[in-house]
């Protein structure tokens, strides 16, 4: 059973990190075009968003089934978990605000738009951050 919640995990964690990775990639494309041809690039930011956030959210349950399954709770668990889970609470904020940001495009307040240039990276910085201290707790 713990093995197949650690490839759920991982797989949670790729469709997360490809999910962020694309849209990065994507959206620096896209910021050079001219506005109508950078639209239809532009609509797959919702796409990618949306991806991001299935693979965090399989990330969360698996992970808290692992926590529990496989380490008894959190209990006994390093600073270094905490730490790391740190991060996943800031990746998680800063998804959700990603999301708000999408949905306020699409009511047509396209200001919203100005926030995801500091969220995408924000974003990418604590899932990295994230990766880093769950190595560190759980190898360490």
């Amino acid at each position: 059973m713990t093995q197949t919640l650690a490839f759920l995990h991982y797989l949670g964690l790729m469709l997360g990190a490809a999910g962020g990775f694309a849209s990065s990639v994507i959206m620096r494309r896209a910021a050079g075009l001219p506005p109508d041809e950078a639209r239809p690039l532009r609509e797959l930011g919702p796409v990618l968003a949306n991806m991001s956030a299935a693979g965090l959210a399989l990330l969360w349950l698996t992970g808290l089934a692992l926590l529990w399954l496989a380490w008894g709770g959190p209990g006994d668990m390093s600073v270094w978990f905490w730490v790391k889970m740190a991060f996943v609470v800031a990746l998680t904020l800063v998804i959700g605000l990603i999301h708000h940001a999408y949905a306020d495009i699409r009511r047509g307040n396209t200001a919203a738009a100005a926030r995801l240039p500091l969220l995408g990276p924000l974003a990418g910085i604590s899932s990295l951050l994230a990766v880093l201290f769950a190595v560190i707790a759980f190898t360490g």
